[in-house]
C-alpha cells in the first residue's frame, strides 16, 4: 500500500496457497473440537483443493462460493469497488440474478464498539495472521470494519482480508474465509462474517511561498494552495520527480542552537523504494545535498491545468454574460433593465476572477516552472523504513525535511494548519463530523477556512475514542488535506489493522491504524450515494487530524488494486505518539516539538 505518486513496475510475485494446509492452518484450535461434519461446497467439488482425507470436519454451514459477476459488484459504492473473492455470509445472495440487476451500494463504517473490539489484540488478529501464513496465503491486510448498505448502520461486523490479485480462486477463497471465521468462532463471537477482496497496500507516495488568501480572494478557489505553507505541500524529491507524496507536519529540533522549521513526511516519497537501498540519510557537510521539490513533474502540470480550466470557466462566464448584455439592449422595460443589471454585475465579477486567475497563471508559471525554482528545501533524515507487529509499534516511514530559511516569513508561515479550502460549506463539514448534538463540536469551522492544530492525539484515544456520534457510538472523526486528494474527512477504526508489504524482494508483516472515509457523493446512475476515499495515489504523508485540532499521525499508504483505481477502501496511517517516540530517541531530535516559529 503506498499513496506515494509514482510511475510504477509490477515487483509483486502472486504465489499459490498450499491446501494441504487448510485442516491444519488453526490446528491448536481445531484440535479442541470434536469434529462433527465435512464442508460441502454445495455445487462445487474442492477436490482440486483437498484430498478426501484432508476434508475440513468442523461445523457449520455449506461453503457459499462466489461468482465471478457477484465478484465485481458485491462492493460497488466502495471507493476502489474491490473484486469479492470469499464471503461467510451467503445469505442475501440466494437470488443472486435480482441482486446483480439492482445492485445494492455499499458503504464502509468503522467497527465501533463491537465484541471483535476486545478480541483483536488479544490473539484474534495474530491468530489470524498466522494461520493465513501457514496456509500460504498472499494476503495484503487484515482490517475490522463494518460493511452496510450506503446510508445506513449496520449491526454485522467484517474481518475484512486483503489478498494479491489473483493469489486466490472463489473456491480456495472460500475455504480459506471458512478457515478463519472457524477459528474466530472461539471467542465467542458470532455477529460478524469475513470476506476476502483483491486488494494491495500501497505506499501512496525556488520562491518564497505564497501567502494564504481569504476566502472571498478570486483565486482562493484555485490552484494556489500547492504553493502555500499551509500543510499538504505536494512533495518529491528533485532527481526523482515522478514519485510524489504530501508534507505532513512541522518540527522543531528543541534545539537552542537550531533555528530551523523541518516537514515531516514519508521517506518512500523522497527517496522511492526502488531506487533507494533503505539506508539511514543524514545530512553530513559531505554528502550531497538532497533537494526537495514543491510539485514533481506531473503534479505541476495538472495544478497548472486546473487554473487553465479555471480560466476558461470564468471566459465562458464573460461571454455569456455580454450575450445577456446584447440580448436587453433597447429594451427599457422592468424586466429587461433588471436582466441587464443582473448581467452587467455578473460581467465584473467574472472579469475580476478571470484577471486574479490570469496573473495567478503567470506568476507561477515564471517562478515556479522549472524544478530548480520550486526548491523548498533539503532531506536531513531519513531512518530505514521498518515494519512492526508488536504492541505499539507501527510501521516506521519517516523523512526529515529542513526548509530554506528565505522560504517562510511572518505572512505565509501559519506554523501547523491545515486549509480546508472549499470543498465543504461550515454546515456540510459539521454534518460530516456527525457528533451526537449533546456533544458540541471541538471544531468551529473558521472563518478564513484555516485550522489550527495543537497538541498530539494520545494512542489511547485511538483504542478509546472520547465522542459519541448521532447513535451514540464512540468515534474519532479525522479530517486531513492531501496533495491528490485535498480535504477529506473519516472515522480512525478503533482497532488497529495489519498489512503485509512486498519490500526489498520480500514480504513484511507491519501493524497499522485505519480511518475508514465518512465521504458520500450521489451516484451518476441512481439516487443512492456511493463513498468517496479518505486518500488515493500522492497523499503518503498527509497529516491526518481529529477534530479536537490535534495531530494524529501521517498517512502511510491505503489498500486497493492499483491495476483498477488509486482511491483507498481503507487509508493506514502511522500515529504522531509512535512517530515522536521515534524522534525523542535520537540525538539531533531528541527534544522536536510540534511548534516551531520563526525567528
Amino acid at each position: 500500500m503506498n499513496l506515494c505518486r509514482r510511475s510504477s513496475r509490477n515487483l509483486y510475485t502472486v504465489s499459490k496457497m498450499d491446501p494441504t494446509k487448510l485442516a491444519t492452518a488453526f490446528q491448536h484450535f481445531l484440535d479442541d473440537l470434536s469434529p462433527t461434519t465435512t464442508i460441502s461446497f454445495g455445487s462445487s467439488t474442492p477436490s482440486e483443493l483437498l484430498s478426501s482425507t484432508e476434508r475440513l470436519t468442523v461445523s457449520g454451514p455449506v461453503l457459499f462460493v462466489v461468482t465471478e459477476a457477484l465478484s465485481k459488484i458485491y462492493y460497488l459504492g466502495l471507493p476502489s469497488c474491490p473484486r469479492l473473492i470469499a464471503t461467510t455470509n451467503p445469505y442475501h445472495y440466494e437470488g443472486p440474478a435480482g441482486f446483480e440487476v439492482h445492485p445494492t451500494l455499499k458503504q464502509l463504517q468503522e467497527l465501533g464498539e463491537h465484541a471483535l473490539a476486545s478480541a483483536w489484540d488479544h490473539g484474534l488478529s495474530d491468530g489470524l495472521r498466522r494461520g493465513l501464513n501457514t496456509m500460504g496465503v498472499n494476503w495484503t491486510s487484515i482490517d475490522a470494519v463494518r460493511i452496510a448498505k450506503a446510508g445506513e448502520s449496520s449491526d454485522l461486523a467484517i474481518v475484512w482480508i486483503g489478498v494479491e490479485p489473483g493469489a486466490l480462486s472463489f473456491e480456495e477463497g472460500s475455504a480459506v474465509a471458512y478457515q478463519c471465521r472457524t477459528f474466530s468462532d472461539r471467542y465467542g463471537i458470532r455477529d460478524f462474517h469475513v470476506e476476502i477482496r483483491e486488494s494491495r497496500v500501497v505506499r501512496q507516495a525556488s520562491n518564497r511561498f505564497l501567502d494564504p488568501v481569504p476566502s472571498s480572494d478570486a483565486t482562493f478557489a484555485a490552484a494556489r494552495e500547492p504553493f502555500t505553507a499551509l500543510l499538504g505541500i505536494p512533495l518529491s524529491a528533485k532527481c526523482t520527480p515522478w514519485a510524489e507524496g504530501t508534507g505532513g507536519f512541522y518540527l522543531s529540533t528543541g534545539d537552542d542552537d537550531d533555528k530551523d522549521i523541518y516537514l515531516v513526511t514519508v521517506r518512500h516519497a523522497i527517496l522511492p523504494v526502488d531506487e533507494d537501498d533503505n539506508k539511514e540519510y543524514e545530512r553530513t557537510a559531505r554528502k550531497v545535498r538532497q533537494d526537495v521539490v514543491v510539485l514533481g513533474t506531473s503534479g505541476f502540470n495538472e495544478k497548472l491545468h486546473a487554473i487553465d480550466s479555471s480560466i476558461q470557466i470564468q471566459d465562458s462566464a464573460m461571454t455569456k454574460a455580454k450575450k445577456r448584455i446584447r440580448s436587453t439592449e433597447g429594451l427599457d422595460d422592468p424586466m429587461c433593465i433588471e436582466e441587464r443589471m443582473d448581467a452587467e454585475h455578473d460581467l465584473r465579477k467574472a472579469e475580476t476572477v478571470f484577471k486574479a486567475l490570469k496573473a495567478l497563471r503567470h506568476e507561477i508559471a515564471t517562478q515556479w516552472g522549472t524544478k530548480e525554482t520550486r526548491v523548498i528545501g533539503e532531506l536531513a533524515w531519513a531512518p530505514p523504513i521498518a515494519f512492526s507487529t508488536e504492541p505499539g509499534q507501527y510501521t516506521l516511514d519517516l523523512a526529515i525535511i529542513k526548509i530554506d530559511a528565505d522560504k517562510l516569513d511572518a505572512t505565509n508561515y501559519h506554523g501547523n494548519s491545515i486549509g480546508l479550502g472549499t470543498k465543504y460549506t461550515p454546515s456540510q463539514f459539521l454534518d460530516k463530523i456527525d457528533l451526537h448534538p449533546a456533544y458540541p463540536a471541538p471544531l468551529e469551522f473558521p472563518i478564513n477556512h484555516i485550522v489550527t492544530l495543537q497538541d498530539q492525539v494520545p494512542e489511547s484515544a485511538l483504542a478509546k475514542p472520547p465522542m459519541l456520534d448521532a447513535n451514540y457510538t464512540r468515534c474519532m472523526p479525522v479530517f486531513k488535506n492531501g496533495a491528490k486528494t485535498g480535504t477529506t474527512i473519516g472515522r480512525a477504526n478503533r482497532v488497529s489493522s495489519y498489512t503485509r508489504n512486498f519490500f526489498a524482494g520480500q514480504y513484511h508483516e507491519s501493524r497499522e491504524w485505519p480511518v475508514i472515509p465518512t465521504d458520500e457523493f450521489l451516484h451518476p446512475i441512481g439516487r443512492e450515494k456511493y463513498s468517496g476515499p479518505f486518500s488515493a495515489e500522492g497523499d503518503s504523508g498527509s497529516c491526518v487530524a481529529d477534530v479536537c485540532s490535534r495531530v494524529g499521525g501521517i498517512i502511510t499508504g491505503g489498500a486497493y488494486d492499483p491495476n483498477t483505481t488509486d482511491s483507498a477502501d481503507v487509508t493506514y496511517f502511522t500515529p504522531i505518539s509512535f512517530i515522536m517516540k521515534v524522534l525523542h530517541g535520537t540525538k539531533r531530535f531528541e527534544h522536536a516539538h510540534l511548534n516551531p516559529v520563526l525567528t
